[in-house]
């Protein structure tokens, strides 16, 4: 057995593991003015993106690059997201004060949130990913929606499974985010570079 091998590999996972800690607790941080949902999201895709595409593992400085490259090159589109998801936040929040209709209306505002959320996921990535203007960046997002729905349920699930584990004990949501971040950013991103060859 080689003993460096070995040494080294713990000290790569100990680095992964308070990486995923650093970057959880930064990117909480940043979320906190709400107006910020869409850069610190960004930034935290692009964090783990760099990570498991250059295998740097670097948090804070990387975080707030990626921040600042949020708040100027997807500034507009970053406000029209934020203001999507807040007016669907919103929509909940009035369908539960409704006495008629809202059996209805919350099962069509819950299609119309998950499909949100589920664009998100790939769309994300991609721009992080990829120099692409935003209405390519959505048809890549929809094109996944479809080749890709596996890796959506894949992050479904994780997140669920992360939902259950916090409510059990919340240190888990001490890396729990960035870390399924990190699953759904590396998988997706391998199966569409090896697409991207292909043509």
């Amino acid at each position: 057995m080689n003993l460096r091998h070995e040494q080294n590999k713990l000290f790569q996972l100990l680095e992964f593991t308070t990486g995923l800690v650093q970057l959880n607790f930064i990117f909480f941080i940043t979320l906190l003015p709400v107006i910020t949902i869409f850069p610190a999201l960004y930034a935290l895709t692009a964090v783990t993106r760099q990570w498991s595409v250059h295998q740097d593992y670097s948090v804070f400085r990387a975080y707030i690059r990626f921040f600042k490259e949020a708040m100027q090159s997807h500034f507009k589109f970053g406000i029209l997201w934020t203001f999507i998801l807040l007016f669907l936040l919103f929509d909940f929040l009035i369908i539960r004060h409704l006495e008629t209709g809202q059996t209805f209306l919350f099962t069509s505002l819950s299609i119309v949130s998950l499909f949100f959320l589920a664009i998100s996921v790939f769309l994300f990535p991609i721009l992080s990913h990829y120099d692409l203007k935003k209405r390519d960046a959505l048809k890549l997002a929809l094109f996944s929606l479809v080749r890709y729905g596996y890796i959506l349920l894949f992050s479904f699930i994780l997140l669920a499974t992360l939902s259950v584990l916090t409510y059990q004990s919340p240190l888990y949501l001490l890396f729990g985010f960035s870390f399924v971040i990190f699953l759904t950013t590396k998988l997706y991103l391998h199966q569409l570079d090896r697409v991207m060859l292909e043509y």
